[in-house]
């Protein structure tokens, strides 16, 4: 579903104001592919409201105002992420959606220095992608995949839409359901106490536009 980012945040995440654009059907998960197909009129409705804009009456303008609309972000788990974004699964040897970290390496103390692997950059991303979309077989997409862990997603047809760093892995899943965790190793990272951690709730708990919505 879509969220207004122009409504005030007591407004923005209520049912009323969120607009459900489509339903997935089918009894298992869809492959990233198939993910695309359902993205792909959304994609046009999105590039027909920015290139062309749509003029909708409003309390202080009766006679219309022209608006135009953008995609701020995605917002979601991190499976749903790599789908939406192209990138190789999860369980790919390069698995992170804003670096090229070998998942051999996710265990070490470098994997949490800024800076100690190359940077995934949307000019890349979408390179790539459409390289994957032009191939002319299952079985070279499959290797193309194997090899550069990318896939092609409809969302970089948005001319201003960032594919690294638009795509966000959600409070919920990264922090609060303790999908972040990390990898043991020989040295220990620090532990955040009780007190520090009950303050730190305490401290999001208000903070409605940092949680994730229903």
């Amino acid at each position: 579903s879509f969220s207004i980012c122009n409504l005030p945040p007591e407004y923005r995440y209520q049912t009323a104001n969120l607009m459900c654009t489509s339903i997935m059907p089918g009894l298992k998960e869809q492959s990233p592919d198939e993910v695309q197909h359902f993205l792909h009129p959304i994609i046009s409705d999105l590039l027909r409201l920015w290139k062309h804009s749509i003029k909708v009456p409003t309390e202080s303008h009766p006679d219309r105002r022209v608006i135009h609309v953008i995609l701020v972000a995605v917002v979601c788990d991190k499976p749903t992420a790599h789908k939406m974004g192209g990138f190789g699964s999860h369980s790919h040897t390069y698995y992170c959606t804003a670096c090229w970290i070998p998942s051999k390496d996710k265990g070490n103390l470098n994997a949490f220095k800024r800076g100690a692997y190359p940077l995934q950059t949307d000019w890349e991303q979408c390179h790539l992608g459409n390289e994957y979309h032009n191939l002319d077989s299952l079985n070279a997409q499959k290797n193309f995949v194997k090899e550069y862990a990318t896939q092609y997603s409809e969302l970089s047809r948005l001319p201003y839409f960032d594919l690294v760093q638009q795509i966000v892995i959600d409070p919920m899943h990264n922090l609060f359901l303790g999908k972040f965790q990390p990898s043991p190793n020989d040295q220990p990272l620090p532990v955040l106490h009780r007190s520090r951690q009950d303050a730190l709730l305490q401290y999001l708990g208000p903070k409605q536009d940092l949680m994730t919505k229903p």
